[in-house]
């Protein structure tokens, strides 16, 4: 097994211990899911693609994270940390980054909103990756209910079993209800 370092979602480290180190982890998001929310805990720097660097100040700010928002090319300088990428390349890109996240003693999360990609490519891309975690909204009744699982992490544990979570004022909180954790 892998060294495994806080995903920075207690939860998860509670249940797994963290995430291994080095690995790539693809993190498909349905952004009705309030994501943000686990994604800016997950890293200490942000790459992104489909959000300006101001909007993303500001969501951190607002949601109170402290990380750094750096360009896909400083990459390479980073050692021993957790990088989040606002993923929206082409299929080569995945097999750079894997190498970098090896090479620097990465983790990696390829953030990939859901439908971005067909099930096709999003099937190459997670089948490099050494972890798979999802964040979902499902509709039920007159509300949404949030949950994320995490069914595939080589040299880790995983969470083949959706986890239902709530958000009350940007906070994240397990929803307990009809779950027991």
């Amino acid at each position: 097994m892998k060294r495994l370092v806080e995903s920075g979602i207690r939860i998860i480290d509670r249940i797994i211990g963290g995430f291994p180190v080095p690995s790539l982890i693809t993190v498909v998001v349905d952004p009705l899911a309030t994501p943000e929310l686990i994604i800016y805990s997950m890293c200490d720097y942000y790459v992104p693609n489909f959000k300006s660097e101001e909007f993303v100040r500001e969501e951190i700010k607002i949601l109170g994270y402290d990380l750094k928002i750096v360009k896909m090319d400083e990459l390479n300088d980073i050692r021993n940390s957790r990088v989040c990428v606002e993923f929206c390349y082409e299929f080569d890109k995945v097999i750079e980054l894997r190498k970098i996240a090896y090479d620097n003693e990465l983790v990696v999360s390829l953030i990939v909103p859901k439908n971005y990609y067909d099930d096709r490519e999003l099937s190459k891309i997670s089948y490099v990756s050494d972890g798979v975690m999802l964040i979902d909204a499902e509709k039920v009744g007159d509300r949404f209910v949030f949950k994320f699982a995490i069914p595939k992490m080589i040299g880790g544990y995983t969470i083949p079993t959706y986890v239902r979570f709530k958000t009350e004022r940007s906070v994240l909180e397990i929803d307990t209800s009809r779950d027991i954790v």
